[in-house]
């Protein structure tokens, strides 16, 4: 809209007024006047028809929409029942607003190609470190395997921010590369520092008592180590003092379980199910002189053979 003297004039949109000498409630730009010519233009096309009646159960929200030629631009139009909006902009508006639109797609266009740059040089580095990581592992040079895993998880914290990178940059799994040491200690010291939660301790300590090769008393001590450490740094999680007690009723160590299951009810632990710690303790205790009694028949019974042959 312009001004008698050709200055550009911006209206705020005024909503629901009524305009003396004409029908409808208006919600518009335009100035009492303009919304008088408008309606002396297309007050015959605006007005609402009137229609068959709706006998059907459906809810029918009649809504009419449009645009008109307006002084040097268009307007927007669109009516629901007594409600008419018309909002005005001039052929200039337009263009400026369809000259934004393409500079804000030029933009986003040249965003998406610098993205695709970075991400593309993140995954090299991040694909070098991996290469060197497990060159270095399966040398045994351990310490530099923790440290080119180190690195890949530095990497994630300093460009968290980029989008449209693939699964394996989220979803990489360090615990099953330290499940590949010979010791627990590296893959301890990586999640005191990095993906720090109960679940990579408890995801760790697993992976690391299926595929470390280890059996006996060193797959217990390693593996005991991780159980420890998470329960040190997270007391209160129950879930991973439960994995704990799962371990070592595997391998047969349910006096250690029943350690664990004691500690978390003293400290008031829940680890998920409806009897609890309590009913877990109970169990194993049955369980454990269960086993004692059935080594005891073996004994008997191998005694009795020994006697026998003499």
């Amino acid at each position: 809209m312009r001004s008698p003297d050709g200055e550009d004039i911006v209206m705020d949109t005024r909503k629901d007024i009524r305009i003396e000498g004409l029908p409808f409630i208006w919600t518009t730009n335009l100035r009492d006047d303009e919304v008088r010519e408008f309606h002396d233009l297309y007050g015959t096309r605006i007005a609402e028809r009137n229609s068959p009646a709706n006998t059907s159960k459906k809810i029918v929200i009649p809504l009419r929409i449009g645009f008109f030629p307006f002084s040097d631009g268009f307007c927007l139009w669109f009516a629901s029942g007594q409600k008419q909006t018309v909002l005005y902009r001039s052929n200039l508006d337009w263009e400026l607003l369809d000259a934004r639109h393409k500079e804000v797609d030029e933009l986003r266009q040249e965003q998406a190609a610098e993205e695709a740059i970075e991400n593309e040089l993140v995954l090299t580095e991040d694909n070098h470190l991996r290469d060197q990581a497990e060159s270095a592992i399966k040398a045994g040079d351990y310490n530099h395997g923790a440290a080119y895993t180190a690195a890949r998880a530095e990497l994630r914290n300093k460009f968290n921010h980029i989008r449209g990178m693939p699964p394996s940059w989220s979803c990489w799994q360090p615990d099953l590369i330290f499940a590949r040491f010979p010791t627990s200690r590296q893959g301890i010291e990586f999640f005191q520092h990095y993906n720090v939660s109960p679940r990579s301790f408890s995801n760790f300590a697993h992976w690391f008592s299926v595929r470390s090769n280890l059996h006996g008393e060193p797959l217990l001590k390693q593996t005991r180590l991780i159980y420890e450490e998470g329960m040190r740094m997270f007391p209160d999680c129950g879930n991973l003092a439960k994995a704990a007690c799962l371990f070592f009723r595997r391998i047969n160590r349910c006096d250690l379980a029943m350690l664990i299951c004691i500690d978390a009810i003293q400290r008031g632990l829940s680890d998920g199910t409806k009897s609890g710690f309590a009913g877990r303790l109970a169990r194993l205790r049955k369980e454990s002189i269960d086993v004692k009694t059935k080594r005891g028949k073996k004994m008997r019974l191998f005694s009795c053979g020994r006697k026998e042959v003499h």
